[in-house]
């Protein structure tokens, strides 16, 4: 007999078989029993999970004539022949191949002939989102009022395609993803029935690689079952070795090197695992696992054990390398890991992007990017914009409010004076006591809206710690108090330009925007203070003069 893949081999031939869908069978089950069988379901969840498993003991059960408390009995002259070539009781057809309206109109046509050997005629229509619009709607009047030898059984992995039309015809049970530890159990009682021996951690390797899908789970078992040497089991080190994956030990290492900022070390373990064939979208993906589970530590607390699945000691090692780190840093690497990970589809230099990614984690925080501007921009913004880098605290944060500075008084003197010359015009009303929160000439208030609205969501927490000053006529700063409010300064750093271009697009002209961490707040500052705060550097004598 030619060999059976596993996933084939170990097919569930009755509900109680099926893996992980208890509420589901047991619902069908009931159906059966109490005769009370639907027309047409709609069975919908990812790939591999068991959708047109159970549909095929479904359609098996209905036509059973000795059913077992639900179940077919798999012995019988109906449940053997049934699904025989020549039997067309259980028809299953392939959505992607067959999606015409060509093909849905031969099915209108042949539902009237009733079943051959068993009670029902059942139509097993797979990837149904793949019918043409012009298919659903041939299948629609068939769907709602069918004959009553006739069932209907659907099954797709993106119901959001199909028409409501077609939902609200339907009776929709939904698959649910399996969880490792079933995968894990089910493939440890399969390879028992081989006499093929594998370790705890080898078998959760596979089980974490197969994505909640028992399918794909099987398929990496039966291409895992050939690595072993002997009679000896088959180690996790062999798994991870033939799957191109890195042991999550030196994940770890890498991860930790980045948190650090230690370039040198998390260089050389990339080195080394370039040196053993690492593919760079796997240990990518595997980066974003590890620092998913640091961001599930740190917010999840005692609870953290039960939703990773891991011990006790897992869990203290993992939240001893991101203490201290804040949790704003771990989301912004996952994101920027899952950003660059979609760059590797479209170029052939996956090691070098890789690197990158880790080297850009590995640089120092601290320091915002300035804002590159013209020559006679710079002759216009004065000695503090010439200041070096160094000398700006910074990083990245949260709350936004607006700061009234000198240009708010010169823009008041300057609408005073022109009030008098014109002599019939009523007195300006103050910026600070409006209702709609400006400072100088710039709008703080709509400028700040855009500014949170346009960056990443990941952000938005961080810009809101900090406040929207005018610091002089067409000049913004995002200023931060020290020392809470250098960590996010510091990640908004890299969105300075974008934060600029807000400012502009609201104001109308050119803007210079910068981000500061200050000791003390612009509200409790003396003008000299202030005075100072915008030049940000201390060689620069300022005098106060009454």
């Amino acid at each position: 007999m030619a060999y059976l893949a596993l996933y084939r081999k170990y097919r569930p031939r009755t509900f109680d078989a099926v893996v992980g869908q208890n509420f589901v069978t047991q619902i069908l089950k009931n159906q059966i029993l109490s005769d009370r069988v639907g027309h047409a379901y709609l069975f919908t969840g990812i790939r591999g999970t068991g959708k047109t498993s159970i549909a095929k003991i479904f359609a098996r059960a209905i036509n059973c004539q000795d059913n077992q408390h639900g179940n077919p009995c798999n012995v019988c002259t109906v449940c053997t022949e049934i699904e025989k070539p020549g039997v067309m009781d259980i028809i299953e057809i392939d959505a992607a191949s067959n999606r015409g309206v060509d093909e849905i109109r031969d099915i209108r046509d042949k539902v009237k002939y009733p079943p051959k050997i068993g009670r029902y005629k059942v139509y097993i229509i797979d990837e149904v989102h793949m019918l043409t619009k012009e298919a659903f709607n041939a299948l629609l009047k068939t769907l709602e009022e069918p004959p009553s030898h006739i069932v209907f059984i659907l099954a797709t992995t993106e119901p959001n395609k199909l028409p409501a039309t077609i939902l609200s015809r339907c009776q929709r049970y939904d698959i649910r993803p399996i969880s490792q530890e079933m995968i894990v159990g089910q493939m440890a009682t399969i390879l028992k029935d081989l006499g093929v021996e594998m370790e705890p951690g080898a078998l959760e390797i596979v089980a974490r690689r197969g994505d909640h899908s028992m399918r794909d789970a099987l398929s990496i078992l039966d291409q895992v079952i050939d690595i072993r040497e002997g009679n000896a089991p088959i180690s996790p080190e062999q798994v991870l070795s033939f799957l191109g994956l890195t042991d999550e030990d030196t994940i770890s290492h890498l991860v930790g090197a980045m948190l650090k900022e230690d370039a040198p070390e998390a260089l050389a373990i990339l080195g080394q695992l370039r040196e053993k064939g690492a593919d760079s979208s796997l240990l990518m993906g595997q980066i974003i696992d590890c620092l998913r589970n640091l961001a599930v530590v740190m917010a999840a607390g005692s609870r953290a054990g039960d939703i990773l699945g891991r011990g006790e000691s897992e869990i203290q090692e993992m939240k001893s390398q991101c203490q201290g780190i804040p949790p704003q840093r771990i989301f912004a690497m996952v994101t920027d890991f899952i950003e660059d990970r979609q760059k590797l589809r479209y170029n052939d230099l996956a090691s070098t992007v890789l690197e990158m990614s880790v080297l850009k984690q590995c640089v120092p925080m601290p320091v915002v990017p300035r804002v590159a501007v013209t020559a006679s921009e710079q002759k216009q913004q004065r000695v503090q914009q010439e200041r070096p880098p160094a000398a700006v605290t910074e990083r990245v944060a949260m709350p936004i409010a607006s700061q009234e500075s000198t240009a708010v008084k010169r823009g008041q003197e300057e609408r005073s004076s022109k009030e008098n010359r014109m002599g019939k015009e009523e007195p300006a009303k103050s910026p600070v006591s409006s209702n709609k929160r400006t400072s100088g000439s710039l709008d703080i208030d709509s400028i700040a809206r855009a500014m949170h609205n346009g960056i990443s969501p990941l952000l938005r927490g961080m810009f809101l710690k900090g406040r929207l000053c005018e610091a002089g006529p067409d000049e913004l700063v995002l200023q931060f108090m020290a020392p809470d409010g250098e960590a996010p300064a510091g990640m908004l750093g890299d969105q300075i330009d974008l934060l600029q271009k807000i400012a502009e697009g609201i104001a109308g002209r050119r803007v210079h925007f910068s981000i500061k961490v200050v000791d003390k707040d612009y509200e409790e500052m003396t003008f000299l203070e202030k005075t100072q705060a915008i030049l940000g550097d201390e060689k620069i004598p300022v005098t106060e003069i009454n």
